[in-house]
Formats: structure tokens, sequence, C-alpha cells
């Protein structure tokens, strides 16, 4: 779940024009900001608690987000298909079809500019009309949406953020020419081609046979902080951070608000879930995140931790560089044809792994890319649900999957993750996540408060991180 623009939170970058002199640019940067804010009610205030995270208010991320990033993402997607017009003509149309496929491309950059400007002018959502699969779920979604939470700045921000990818992804899948298409194919595979020196490090340094609690909180680390590799980080600050992690892991211990990898370790080691030998990855990033969590569910299988591993992918391009099937098979691949012999290598088991189905592709699922948070899974997607009833322990990675898991509520930080989870419980739930939102719950008494006031922006940064776990084992009558 990343923008492909640079992220200002993890570049100290301030969020419109705070710290700048009065100058006559930020004058008018300023006038008309305040114009927007008046003509779609934005008020100037942090999202209260227990409130839904939304546009409507100004100190959140997520108006930074609806006003600064989002159209980043798509005046990006633009650019990329006005550039590569010529090669995706080539690619996928014959001689005789260049001229139409060259008519639906100018057809779709129309579409993704209204989009673009719907988002920016606070526009109602439009229903879906096309062939989408998952059509009527949308369109039931937005016709059940009080008449107050229509519109990019007044519904919650995850659902604003769900309807705007969906939608641009509708543009392609309603084509004839690009149906296969991914806008940001090239931007995934780039971020595992760019990180290869840190997955050939994290390979060598992988490569022991402790089966220790001690080793495995080490691997859950490395895999949550593996996160930094999404493409809204700047490359230079990605590796050192991979490096530095893997050098000396012990030194991010004070950026861990919380760890209960310790909880997590004892679940799987637990004799009582012997029947339940599975363990599902519900994924977040392409590259070098991916690859991070093979290693990691590696050492689950071959230290009997697990006899199965299940992957769970997107139904189609998300949020940037989120993993889609075509992805997750791509990587494996790329990784077993490697020039280095090493990577090779380890590409190779992991798709032997594949075949002895102790690595295994879940069934594509279109509740991961709709707009319902976890909480209504068992209603919107009972097989989904009875699914992962089978799992020992379910593996939520990323921002997004949090925000999902938590409703994307202005929780106390405080309050318990079980009771922010609304009866969400289908096995065990274990929870990688860096805090680039104002979306948390959990922490200990006093630690928000006290980075508040060391770092106002410790929520949106991305410096800190959690790894959580909730026991579903009462839910089971174990």
């Amino acid at each position: 779940m990343e923008s492909s623009s640079k992220d200002p939170s993890s570049e100290g970058e301030l969020p419109e024009d705070e710290g700048k002199t009065d100058s006559e640019p930020s004058k008018i940067s300023r006038l008309l900001r305040t114009e927007f804010d008046a003509k779609y009610q934005i008020v100037n205030l942090q999202t209260p608690l227990n409130a839904f995270m939304s546009g409507h208010y100004k100190q959140s991320f997520a108006f930074f987000t609806l006003r600064s990033r989002l159209p980043v993402i798509l005046t990006n997607v633009i650019d990329t298909l006005t550039r590569d017009k010529s090669e995706l003509v080539a690619q996928f149309a014959s001689n005789e079809f260049s001229q139409a496929a060259r008519e639906e491309l100018k057809i779709i950059i129309g579409l993704i500019s209204r989009l673009k400007y719907e988002l920016q002018t606070d526009k109602s959502f439009q229903n879906f009309t096309g062939e989408e699969p998952d059509r009527e779920v949308w369109n039931n979604f937005i016709s059940n949406l009080p008449d107050g939470e229509r519109s990019f700045y007044k519904a919650s921000s995850l659902h604003a953020e769900c309807y705007l990818h969906r939608k641009l992804h509708s543009f392609l899948e309603n084509s004839v020419f690009l149906k296969s298409y991914d806008f940001f194919a090239k931007v995934k595979e780039q971020a595992l081609t760019d990180s290869i020196d840190d997955i050939l490090a994290l390979t060598k340094y992988t490569r022991r046979s402790e089966n220790s609690v001690e080793v495995f909180d080490e691997l859950v680390r490395i895999n949550m902080w593996s996160n930094c590799n999404d493409v809204a980080t700047d490359t230079e600050t990605v590796k050192q951070s991979n490096r530095q992690v893997l050098e000396k892991v012990a030194n991010t211990d004070e950026r861990v608000l919380v760890n209960q990898a310790a909880e997590i370790w004892r679940c799987l080691e637990n004799p009582k879930l012997k029947k339940h030998k599975q363990v599902d990855f519900i994924l977040d990033n392409a590259g070098y995140e991916l690859f991070s969590d093979f290693i990691l569910a590696e050492f689950m299988i071959e230290k009997g931790l697990a006899e199965k591993v299940r992957f769970h992918v997107k139904a189609h391009p998300w949020f940037v560089t989120d993993v889609t099937e075509r992805d997750f098979k791509w990587t494996l691949e790329y990784l077993s044809e490697h020039a280095d012999y090493i990577i090779s290598l380890i590409g190779k088991k992991f798709l032997q792994f594949i075949d002895e189905g102790k690595f295994e592709l879940a069934p594509i699922s279109h509740f991961w890319t709709s707009p319902h948070s976890f909480y209504s899974m068992a209603q919107m997607d009972p097989d989904l649900y009875s699914s992962l009833q089978l799992s020992k322990l379910v593996v939520f990675k990323g921002e997004l999957n949090y925000r999902k898991l938590l409703q994307d509520v202005c929780w106390d930080p405080t309050q318990e993750l079980s009771t922010c989870l609304r009866g969400f419980l289908p096995s065990n739930i274990c929870v990688l996540r860096r805090v680039k939102s104002e979306v948390i719950s959990g922490l200990p008494e006093g630690v928000g408060q006290a980075l508040s006031g060391k770092d106002p922006r410790w929520m949106v940064s991305g410096s800190y991180g959690v790894i959580q776990f909730v026991d579903g084992t009462r839910e089971f009558g174990y």
C-alpha cells in the first residue's frame, strides 16, 4: 500500500508550508488552501478520537494523502502511458489494430484525468458499470454509504483510497487491448532488482540452523522493517536501513513499540495446535519485502513450525506496490534464473517448495481489494474466513492491512488490539507493520504521549514499527 511519489514522512519534509518564510508564493498557496477548505468543508483539526480517518480533518495524514499523494500517483500513471504509448501499442495490439489501440489508450488517459479531477474536487463516488467481477459488491457498498460519506474528502480515507485504486484498474479491465496491463509492473520489478545486493546479503545472513526464539525474533524484526523498501522511500536510505538491520538488528529495538515475537513463537510451537500446521501470510509489497516474506516462511517450514505457508495476493494491481499473482510468480522466476549462484539457488528452492506444497498461492479473493474492513469478512466472504480458520497463524503485513483490521479508526493508542478487531478472529493473528498513519492500538500506557513530545510526526514517519499478536485459542476452545 504505497505511493509511487516520494513520501514526505520518510524524508523529513512537512506537508503544506510549515517552516517556510512568509513569501508571496506561500501567501498565495495559503489563500488557495483556505478557499479549498471553505468550499469542501475541511476543518483545521486532527482526527478526533474514535472517528474514521478522513480528509475532512486537515491536520490528518489522510488529508495530506488525498490532497498531495494520490494526485501524484495518477499524474505518474498518465505520464507513463503518454511516454510509453508506442511501446504499449506494439506490445498489446497487432499492426492492423495499432490505430484502434492508440485511440483506446487516449480514452484511458482521459478517464484517469477525469478521476484525478473528481478526486481534487471532492466529487461523489460513481458506480461501476463495466464487466468488473466485483461490480455488485462495490455498487452495493457505495449505495449503502451514508449520504454525507460518498465523496473523496467526506468518506473514510480507507474507502476513498480503495475506491480510487479500484476505479483506476477498471479502466484497464474494461478495455479491449490493455486488459492484462499493470500500470505499476515496472515499478514493482525495479523494487526487486534495485535491492538485489540486499537480497544476497539477507540470503547469506539467514543460512543457519538455530531453531530458537531469539533467531525467530530477529527474523520477524527484519521482515517487519523490510517494508522500508516500498517505492515511497528514498533508495539510498532504504539500502542503508537494510544493512543496518542486518548488521545489528538490536539497534532498532527502541523503535519497535510493541514486540510480541515471543508470543508468536509460543503459538507456533504450541503442541495443542498440531492439527493446524498451516500459516497464512496476507501480503503487502512486492520487491524486497516479498523476498523477506519468503525467508521468514522458509524458516517456519524448515524448523517444523508449519507444514505449509499460504500466500494471499491482491486480485489485481492495488495501491501501486501490492503483490499480485503475476508479481508473485515473476519474483520466483527472476530469482531462480538470476546470474548469481546463491540467489538462483534460493529461488529454485522456493520453487521447489511450491512444487512440494510447502509454499502455496492461496485462491484469489476480491475481498482483499474490496472497501470492506476485515471484521466484515465472515459475512462478505465466508469461504475466505473459513479457510483462515484452518490456519495456525495468520500474518498480516503492512499499513493497509493494519488499517483494515482497525477499520481506519483513530483509536486510543492504548486500546487493546483484540477489542479494535471487532470480533475478527479467525485464528491466531500476527501483525507486522511500520507505523505510517494515525491508526494504532495496543501500545503500553504512556508510550504514545512520550513519542508525541519527542517526535510529533512519529505516527506518519515510518520510523517506528509494531510486532503484535492476538491469541485466538480461546475462540477455538483449546
